[in-house]
């Protein structure tokens, strides 16, 4: 059955970063994958010129006639209150029942990892961010000095992400951390810890607390290595996997992956690098395509292509040891060039 992929550049510089990882599609092709994409123009450009989020027909062609999507990023300064961005990327972790957001933070090179005495090697994190509910998922209300944002958290929500944290790290062997703020948001919060609390005595062989996320973050800017997976809801989850860019070399590397753990729909992923439009970067060849390049990576072993997997992080990862580097690297490579030195890593 030949595997279909959707391909949504999107707005910013998502069209740049996606335009690099493109060729690697041919080379999965050429490596004997039965594979096949479409593109498709949904994003700010296509909203302010038609009025028209989506076509009325997306999401069951999504949802229905493809197996993954390849997402560059949403967000427009011209369309101010974000509404298609939140009828595009919200609406599709949401409709596709996206629940989990997995960021993984795995540093490279050395000189990535800004802490002192910390080596690369020692820092593998796995952040499991509930990707279909809180304050991210509901209107709030603004009005004259006073707006309210609204979070809501449902048992099964939780209990599926939390399900799926606990199943990595037993695959791993490495400790949980649930973060929460259950001593001031005790309703949601609560739910959380009372969900974990559940569940936990059925992974007996996983390490596992919950955490306050405010200690939280001061010990992983202490000393990340303790930490293996780290379960959040959706605002939290946020905060803390963009705290961890930072120690893998910034935005511009940081991958991700949004998938269905219990699969409803043909279309189960979604791979989308972390570091969002970028509009003062746009047209200047200056985004950093390596976050694209790893989100990739994480569909294609989504997909059961662990080989083809690996082969593209092996590409990143001697590419960037070679010197090869954007400026938010400390390098003078523009996009295409460092996509171009990525792909010429890619082993036949």
């Amino acid at each position: 059955m030949t595997t279909r992929l959707a391909v949504i550049p999107g707005d910013g510089i998502g069209p740049e970063v996606v335009a690099e990882v493109l060729p690697v599609l041919d080379w999965v092709r050429d490596r004997g994958r039965d594979l096949a994409w479409d593109r498709h123009p949904w994003g700010a450009e296509r909203y302010l010129a038609t009025g028209e989020i989506l076509p009325e027909t997306a999401f069951e062609t999504l949802r229905d006639g493809t197996d993954g999507i390849l997402f560059g990023a949403v967000g427009d300064p011209r369309v101010p209150d974000g509404r298609h961005a939140e009828g595009i990327l919200l609406r599709l972790r949401r409709d596709l029942e996206l629940a989990v957001n997995s960021r993984p933070c795995r540093p490279l090179l050395e000189a990535h990892v800004p802490l002192k005495d910390v080596p690369a090697g020692q820092v593998w994190i796995e952040v499991f961010r509930e990707n279909t509910e809180g304050p991210y998922c509901l209107k709030g209300v603004s009005e004259p000095g006073r707006a309210t944002d609204f979070a809501e958290h449902s048992e099964p929500a939780v209990r599926r992400l939390l399900e799926a944290a606990f199943a990595r790290a037993a695959e791993r062997g490495c400790a949980l951390t649930v973060a929460h703020k259950a001593n001031v948001l005790k309703h949601g919060h609560g739910l959380w810890l009372r969900v974990f609390e559940a569940i936990r005595a059925s992974h007996p062989s996983v390490p596992a607390r919950g955490m306050h996320a405010d200690a939280l973050l001061c010990a992983l800017v202490q000393d990340p290595r303790p930490f293996g997976v780290i379960a959040a809801d959706n605002y939290l989850g946020d905060l803390i996997s963009d705290l961890l860019a930072a120690f893998q070399g910034g935005m511009g590397v940081a991958p991700s992956l949004s998938w269905a753990p219990h699969r409803p729909y043909r279309c189960s992923a979604l791979a989308e690098p972390v570091h969002g439009s970028a509009p003062d970067l746009v047209g200047r060849d200056l985004a950093n395509p390596t976050g694209m390049f790893l989100s990739t990576a994480l569909l294609f072993r989504h997909l059961g292509w662990a080989p083809e997997a690996q082969a593209l992080e092996q590409a990143v990862t001697v590419a960037l040891q070679g010197g090869a580097a954007t400026p938010d690297l400390g390098g003078t490579l523009g996009t295409r060039a460092m996509g171009a030195a990525i792909r010429s890593r890619l082993t036949a």
